[in-house]
């Protein structure tokens, strides 16, 4: 009799292994499957909680008054880019709610092109598109070479974009790296605008290049 209880416990546990396969497999389906569904609400709430704990995110300090929940749905719009131009065009359009003017170059083989710019514009174009941007001196070349943000005045950047662009009023400018994969694959310039009054926020400015390097 314990003989066969045995043979039986035995057969019975076979049974359950392939079973415990089959549902190991379909526990993985749904667990993915719900993963999926909820990962952009976990960004957002991750975003969400980051941002409180940024004194610069909240209230007049952002400089635009748009206060953290504009900013959360700027890292948003960000995060929604399912193509590299999406993602950086939604980072240009959401540079300039910090800044006045903002353009993106493309750096590779030691030059820095324009790609797309914000408040850039003449007779309708986008002006900064394919300017070379001289990578050699002042405030280009600090980010570059750092990896950080670069904070200067207008005589720190390539005289060539001076004469062409103009310098921003409060002769202060912004010099962002974007980067990916441990190399500085952009620059983001930010500056408060060619006109009086223009507004800058570089806190704000540097939490959307980091998000996008991310």
């Amino acid at each position: 009799m314990k003989g066969k209880k045995a043979g039986s416990s035995g057969r019975s546990t076979d049974l359950t292994m392939a079973d415990r396969n089959e549902v190991e497999q379909l526990v993985e389906k749904a667990v993915s499957h719900v993963l999926e569904s909820h990962v952009p609400q976990m960004r957002e709430e991750l975003v969400r909680r980051v941002l409180e704990e940024l004194p610069q995110a909240n209230g007049p300090a952002t400089g635009s008054g748009d206060g953290a929940a504009n900013l959360l749905k700027a890292i948003s719009a960000i995060h929604a880019g399912t193509t590299q131009k999406e993602i950086l065009r939604a980072l240009l359009d959401n540079t300039v709610r910090y800044s006045g003017r903002g353009a993106l170059f493309v750096v590779k083989a030691g030059a820095a092109t324009g790609w797309q710019g914000r408040g850039f514009t003449e007779n309708g174009e986008d002006t900064i598109k394919d300017f070379g941007l001289n990578l050699a001196m002042g405030a280009p070349e600090q980010a570059l070479r750092s990896r950080l943000p670069f904070s200067g005045s207008s005589s720190e950047i390539d005289p060539d974009f001076i004469s062409r662009f103009g310098g921003p009023a409060d002769d202060r400018l912004l010099m962002l790296p974007l980067v990916l994969k441990e190399k500085v694959a952009a620059l983001v310039y930010a500056d408060a605008g060619a006109d009086a009054g223009g507004k800058m926020d570089a806190a704000a400015l540097e939490l959307l290049v980091r998000v996008t390097s991310a």
